[in-house]
């Protein structure tokens, strides 16, 4: 007469743990490499709203002729701007007329004093 095995023997077991355990361990990976990514994501939106609410900010200055070298200016508390008219572009040359002034800027966003996140070179009309 032959004697059936009842259950699992050990070996079994602990391959069965390992397998259990190196998949828990992949799905955490991934979960947690996913929520940086999120969070990277989030922040870089944040920097491009600054940006956005910068340029806006220039156009309304250029536009009341309040025009500086320089111009500051933060957003939401997390990311400040900076920005820099860097030249008084030439109208006539771009084909436009001459009662437009164009000027061209650079903007940048920084985070906590860091290297700029984002940065911008662009020409605002006065108009």
């Amino acid at each position: 007469m032959k004697h059936r095995q009842q259950g699992f023997t050990l070996i079994e077991i602990v391959i069965a743990f390992t397998i259990l355990t190196t998949a828990t361990v992949l799905v955490v990976n991934i979960i947690t490499q996913s929520s940086t990514r999120v969070s990277k994501v989030n922040e870089t939106l944040v920097a491009m709203n600054t940006l956005e609410s910068a340029v806006a900010v220039l156009r309304s200055e250029i536009a009341h002729n309040k025009i500086r070298e320089t111009y500051r200016g933060a957003r939401d508390g997390e990311f400040q701007w900076l920005a820099k008219v860097i030249t008084k572009a030439n109208p006539a040359a771009a084909g436009v007329k001459k009662y437009l002034n164009l000027y061209q800027v650079r903007i940048q966003v920084f985070h906590d004093g860091e290297l700029p996140r984002l940065e911008l070179t662009t020409i605002i009309a006065d108009r």
